[in-house]
């Protein structure tokens, strides 16, 4: 009966040490979801060059998150801003220290160029920073776009063409 008990002693053991590591496991595990269902559920914005109309030069802000980006901020290189044509130039410093909101799957287009934009030799990758907010967290992103190695650009005219 003793060496019975004992036994039972000895498996108890085993078996409450085995949840132990279980538990630990299972603590492990519930952190890297909930990590990754925060990272899926929070705004990630991502910075394209455009082309509108054979016209306008810009960059398209899209948040392809699945929550809305507050405070949105965008920081363009001075040194960026200084290579524009006069009018742009002007627009774009109104424009600083601006803030917006960015929609989950929206986007919204901030303008540079013209034709002229292209025809400049002095040019200088479109570079800058992004910060936003979602959840009480801030999020900054850097973007940095060489339209001087830019692939062939095509354009319409027309929705027509579209």
């Amino acid at each position: 009966m003793v060496i019975i008990t004992f036994v039972y002693v000895i498996a108890t053991i085993f078996i409450s040490w085995s949840n132990v590591n279980s538990a630990k496991v299972s603590q492990e595990q519930l952190k890297e979801m909930q990590k990754q269902f925060e990272e899926n559920n929070r705004p990630h914005i991502e910075v394209e060059f455009i082309y509108i109309k054979r016209s306008f030069y810009g960059l398209r802000f899209i948040n392809n998150g699945n929550v809305i980006a507050k405070n949105v901020r965008i920081k363009l290189s001075s040194a960026f801003v200084d290579t524009l044509e006069t009018s742009m130039k002007e627009i774009l410093q109104k424009q600083e220290g601006k803030s917006c909101m960015i929609g989950a799957h929206q986007s919204y287009d901030l303008y540079f160029g013209t034709n002229e934009y292209l025809e400049n030799h002095h040019k200088i990758p479109a570079n800058g920073e992004i910060t936003y907010y979602a959840s009480g967290k801030e999020y900054e992103e850097s973007f940095f776009i060489d339209l001087e190695n830019y692939m062939t650009l095509f354009s319409v005219n027309s929705e027509h063409e579209d």
